[in-house]
């Protein structure tokens, strides 16, 4: 378990140190807000070897420093000459401890193999990072872009706030919470406006992103604030549907902390006002002090600790609903989206590790398997819970069945959020659905505890982590990169015959197309196939449960 738990850690919080390319020439570029200085190397792309261009640090937001600590982020004011971007500038203060990396954070990246010119009109990647909001980095070096690039598209990430810097709210209007989210708006808006000036086509902009990074762009599509932002997504293993990704005791948090570094006061803005004078680190640290407490009192399965939060509806805010609710009423961007998970997703260290010190509580009390989004009183969760635990574990003790476990967690978390978000964009979209199943080697994982592909492990078939792998490996990496910038570049991930694909045509789900309630599914293996109504026997078990004694609206699912 130890490789799989030290290369999955990394790879949540992905704090990673870019790899350093050789600058053979200066390449300038004219932005809304003033010049900038990239460089360009003929060190060739991983693949096909094409010369890179690269701006490694474009400001997109003023730093979210003193006064703007947990404050909406402030666009860029404009400057005068050209600024240096070929550097990379520091992450965002990552919530662990010891602590590292910086509020001075919000800045951009922009890597394409073609010259910069207006007229290129090159297909636009933006990557939005993963990490349980709580860590994560746009840097690129262990999971370089490099075989995206080849594709002839331009890729774009940037950093955005998390943890306690990102995610704390008061639940009133002295922090309604969210400014992660809100950073990743403020740079969609900056890629949309100057994306042109790189080469890129601002009509064609694809947002993807894994774990927090696909829960993110699930709650992007259901605000107003991303109208016309980008034209496609790409969401891997999150939802805005996953208990995890909605953060149910944020206001709490806040009192713990404040009491913790001695703030006087009660009122959110005395706390505010005392966690804005204190240092990025000692504030880092105690959060991470509590944040720790608050794990060992409150069960994993119900959310993260930090999150995103239902705001108050106040003006700049951008989750003021439910979004199992919105979803059900149509109340998302209705743009073609790509939707999938990998084969167990809790075959996962940090899963894991997070969730065992809970199951002798849930082998002497079930009830807190119960999804909390069923809204379902003791009454209910008593009548549910024998059920629920016979399931998937029938009379083995919780804590001794490793694998259900996995399958459980995979099931609640994942699969069965993912799925019933797919049905309900269907209803209004095209939706190509898979699940990446495909056991190799591109990731590093060597000791596999389940049959199964865990969570962030397709990551090594879309991006390089260094890792050459098997010839059959190679060839799924390629038609997995193929697929999603052909859905970036055309809106299909298999718009034609093609000899890589050979003949996989990828059906979507859509109200537009024929057909029942049934779920058309790419399974992502070593052969290509397709299947429907993939899990069946359990997702509709959930279904059923929901059905007879869940209380709707619902938030998750």
């Amino acid at each position: 378990m130890g490789s799989w738990l030290v290369l999955a850690l990394s790879c949540i919080f992905f704090i990673l140190v870019e790899s350093g390319k050789i600058c053979e020439k200066d390449v300038v570029v004219s932005t809304s807000t003033g010049s900038v200085k990239g460089c360009y190397t003929a060190e060739r792309t991983f693949g096909k070897r094409k010369p890179l261009y690269w701006f490694r640090s474009i400001p997109f937001a003023e730093p979210p420093v003193g006064d703007l600590r947990f404050a909406p982020p402030q666009p860029k004011k404009n400057w005068t000459g050209v600024i240096d971007v070929s550097e990379k500038m520091s992450e965002c203060v990552q919530g662990s401890d010891p602590v590292t990396g910086s509020e001075d954070c919000l800045y951009l990246k922009v890597y394409t193999t073609k010259a910069p010119k207006r007229t290129n009109n090159l297909p636009v990647m933006v990557w939005i990072y993963g990490g349980a909001f709580l860590g994560g980095s746009a840097d690129f070096s262990d999971h370089a872009p490099d075989h995206l690039l080849d594709e002839d598209v331009i890729v774009v990430s940037f950093h955005y706030r998390v943890g306690v810097f990102g995610f704390l709210s008061t639940g009133d209007s002295v922090v309604p919470g969210n400014n992660g989210i809100k950073d990743q708006i403020l740079a969609l808006k900056w890629i949309k406006a100057n994306i042109r000036n790189f080469g890129g086509d601002p009509e064609k902009i694809t947002v993807f992103g894994q774990s927090a990074g696909a829960a993110a762009i699930s709650y992007l599509l259901q605000t107003n604030e991303t109208k016309g932002l980008f034209q496609k997504a790409i969401i891997q293993s999150g939802s805005s549907l996953s208990s995890w990704a909605l953060s149910r005791s944020a206001p709490a948090l806040v009192s713990s902390i404040a009491g913790a570094l001695e703030i006087p006061g009660k009122s959110s803005e005395e706390m505010v006002q005392g966690l804005r004078s204190v240092s990025a680190e000692l504030l880092q640290s105690t959060a991470s002090s509590e944040m720790t407490k608050q794990l060992v009192s409150s069960n994993p399965l119900n959310g993260l600790v930090y999150g995103p939060v239902i705001e108050p509806d106040l003006p700049g805010a951008v989750i003021t609903g439910k979004s199992h609710e919105l979803l059900s009423e149509g109340k998302f961007h209705d743009i073609p989206l790509m939707v999938g998970y990998t084969s167990l997703e809790a075959m996962f260290g940090s899963i894991s590790a997070l969730i065992r010190v809970w199951l002798a509580k849930y082998d002497t009390n079930p009830t807190l398997l119960v999804p909390p989004s069923m809204n379902t009183g003791s009454v209910t969760k008593s009548l549910i819970a024998p059920s629920l635990k016979r399931k998937y574990f029938g009379l083995i003790p919780i804590a001794i069945s490793s694998k259900k476990t996995m399958r459980f967690v995979s099931d609640d978390q994942f699969e069965r959020p993912i799925q019933e978000a797919i049905r309900l964009y269907s209803a209004k979209s095209k939706v190509y659905f898979y699940r990446f199943s495909y056991q190799g080697g591109l990731y590093g994982i060597t000791d596999r505890p389940a049959d199964g592909v865990g969570h962030t492990e397709d990551l090594g078939y879309v991006f390089h982590f260094g890792y050459n792998g098997t010839e059959q490996d190679r060839r799924v990496r390629s038609q997995v990169v193929r697929m999603w910038t052909n859905f970036a570049k055309e809106g299909n991930p298999t718009p034609r015959e093609d000899p890589l694909l050979g003949s996989v045509t990828w059906q979507p789900n859509g109200q537009n197309l024929e057909g029942n309630n049934d779920l058309v599914c790419l399974d992502i293996d070593a052969e290509i196939t397709t299947v429907v109504n993939p899990n069946k026997a359990n997702m509709e078990y959930w279904s059923s449960l929901y059905s007879k004694h869940g209380k709707p609206p619902y938030d998750t699912y």
